[in-house]
């Protein structure tokens, strides 16, 4: 005869594993260390935005009222004046001149970067060399050498002669990195394509092209950047205020304000926004591929 289990020796039903209560630990000091330096880190990066972003919806009375405060009511008044005077037409010069330089790069350094993966070719382990040499060369150093050379080919304030001046800069860096990311590609994939007869060129276009895209995103992406930047050659370069690039725009916009005494920083405001609208767009959009480009290239 089976015995009745007493309320003191019944067996309890286990209790499902997710409804049994996780006890958290407390957290240590060098956790709260970490996260209050995150946390700081992180304000102090993304209030400037913040500022610009407000001081840029304010008029230039409500700016000098209450610096700190939130722009009620917010005006575009100051994106107005800022297009339609001379950051528009730098706006515009910048786009030009740093797409151009940007485009003649990736694909100039893509080819470089094939043929020093790929091609056989006398001294190509010394001129690789050379380029890492040229990388770390101080930008200063080039200045005198560079404008002569502008200057006698009659290209200071020109497009031509920015654009040109862009690409020579950043050509060492785009040759580099695509010669190290085709240096990673199998070559049994390139072997392969020669035994069947396909030339040096159908295996870049064919082969090469469509693996290095990441690469191509990714460096696209830094060179844009770095160029839309740049400040002391195209100060140097475009010296005409209707050749001016973006960032010199902003930098002498408080030389031409004729009293002083007015506070400009909601236009300057307005220009930094407009300049900073581009590159985040391009981050937004080629997000994963740079990303990939980067986790490639440092895992190759």
């Amino acid at each position: 005869m089976t015995a009745l289990l007493t309320p003191d020796t019944a067996v309890e039903e286990p209790i499902p594993p997710h409804r049994r209560g996780r006890r958290r630990r407390p957290w240590s000091p060098t956790r709260w260390v970490v996260v209050v330096v995150c946390a700081a880190i992180a304000v102090s990066t993304i209030y400037p935005f913040v500022f610009m972003a407000f001081t840029s919806l304010k008029t230039s009375r409500d700016y000098v009222d209450n610096k700190l405060g939130l722009p009620i009511p917010p005006t575009f008044e100051n994106f107005v004046t800022a297009l339609t005077g001379n950051l528009g037409v730098s706006f515009v010069n910048s786009v030009i001149t740093v797409g151009a330089g940007t485009i003649l790069t990736v694909i100039l350094g893509c080819m470089g970067g094939f043929a020093f993966a790929f091609l056989r070719f006398p001294f190509r382990a010394g001129l690789l060399r050379l380029i890492m040499i040229i990388m770390v060369l101080p930008v200063t150093v080039l200045i005198p050498p560079i404008f002569k050379v502008i200057l006698d080919l009659g290209l200071v304030n020109t497009y031509p002669g920015l654009i040109l001046l862009y690409v020579g800069l950043s050509i060492p860096a785009g040759v580099y990195m695509m010669a190290t990311f085709f240096m990673a590609v199998p070559k049994e994939l390139v072997e392969s394509a020669r035994i069947d007869g396909a030339s040096p060129f159908r295996v870049f276009f064919n082969i090469a092209v469509p693996l290095a895209r990441p690469a191509f995103i990714t460096l696209g992406t830094f060179t844009f950047l770095g160029l839309w930047n740049e400040l002391l050659f195209a100060l140097l370069i475009m010296s005409s205020p209707e050749q001016r690039t973006l960032p010199v725009a902003i930098t002498l916009l408080r030389q031409s304000v004729q009293n002083p005494t007015l506070v400009q920083d909601a236009i300057i405001s307005a220009g930094l926004l407009m300049s900073a609208a581009l590159p985040f767009l391009l981050f937004i959009l080629f997000n994963r591929q740079i990303t990939q480009g980067m986790v490639a290239g440092a895992l190759k």
